[in-house]
């Protein structure tokens, strides 16, 4: 009897310390994602730490797989973003791709207003616009002309001038003196009148010459493709590469179905010349990493290794390359690190 007796007092002990700290303890908040500005037909810089080191990285987009990159040695990483969406709030992740693990969460705003306590701004990589530069041409204008032109005059008209002519009648004393009127004419000269004619005038018009500044990179606006292929770049270092096939490019497919990558094409944009590369006719497999050496070397199809044939190094740290698919679509983005 006692034992049930304890046994109830426990219960109702242990019920009541709980809604203690139910009340003292406040209710932990979900955590939210980081809110970022996404800028459109802009590209922004995706950032972090912590990753396992080596790591190859996938970004989501709307729950959608659109690019990616690696992490180095030390966990870093960072992985460019183009945005073409419309105006709005679009949830981005950054995964691992091994295990598919969440590293980041983002709140994309696109095109929206944001307070400044709620915006954190990444590092924008603002694509390089031509500026235009109105240069004007002016198309001379012809002198006005005076074009003489003579309103001719009525013709002369004859006026009588009344010659007043005294006679003198005949007879006697009471005669009355006649009046004789002769009528003397006088010519009117005809007076030429020159009158101003207007003359049509051109106006200068001027004309908008787009001109770009010196050393700037222009890049055209691109469509992505939304395909799941992630870029990885090791670029040339002058103090331990002795080759220069030590400078890679990699591509890895996320796609669950073989890619036709026949024709795409790998561009440094941030370089003036825009180093190109293009594919000859290759299928990629899902999950199969292909490899494209700056060197020379001869291509091998079945072991995914492709050759740029260059004597010189293509990429630089902050450098950015782009993967274009056969219709110059935007497959992926990295930024060499």
């Amino acid at each position: 009897m006692n034992h049930n007796r304890y046994t109830a007092l426990l219960v109702i002990g242990l019920a009541i310390a709980g809604v203690g700290l139910m009340l003292v303890i406040p209710p932990l908040a979900s955590a939210q994602p980081e809110t970022i500005a996404c800028p459109r037909r802009q590209t922004v810089m995706l950032r972090g730490s912590a990753a396992p080191p080596f790591q190859g990285l996938i970004v989501f987009f709307a729950g959608q797989p659109v690019g990616g990159g690696f992490s180095d040695g030390a966990g870093n990483w960072q992985i460019p973003l183009y945005v073409d969406e419309p105006p709005g709030f679009y949830l981005v992740e950054v995964r691992l791709r091994q295990n598919q693990q969440t590293l980041a969460s983002y709140r994309c705003a696109v095109d929206v207003a944001l307070t400044s306590e709620s915006t954190h701004s990444p590092t924008a990589l603002i694509s390089p616009t031509a500026t235009a530069t109105p240069t004007i041409t002016t198309t001379p204008t012809p002198a006005a002309r005076l074009t003489p032109t003579v309103s001719q005059l009525p013709s002369p008209t004859r006026s009588p001038a009344p010659t007043l002519t005294t006679t003198t009648g005949g007879g006697g004393t009471g005669s009355t003196p006649g009046l004789t009127v002769t009528a003397t004419l006088s010519a009117v000269t005809p007076t030429a009148t020159l009158t101003r004619t207007p003359t049509a005038t051109r106006t200068a018009t001027p004309t908008l010459t787009p001109t770009r500044p010196a050393g700037s990179v222009s890049t055209p606006t691109l469509e992505p493709a939304g395909l799941a292929v992630t870029l990885g770049i090791l670029p040339y270092d002058p103090n331990t590469s002795t080759s220069l096939n030590d400078e890679r490019v990699t591509l890895y497919s996320e796609e669950e179905n073989d890619l036709v990558i026949t024709g795409w094409k790998i561009v440094n944009i941030s370089r003036s010349d825009r180093p190109t590369f293009t594919f000859p006719a290759f299928t990629l497999a899902p999950e199969v990493e292909i490899y494209l050496y700056t060197g020379s070397g001869t291509t091998n199809l079945a072991t995914g290794d492709f050759y740029w044939g260059l004597a010189t190094a293509v990429w630089r740290r902050g450098d950015i390359a782009h993967l274009l698919d056969a219709q110059g679509r935007l497959v992926s983005a990295y930024q060499v690190p």
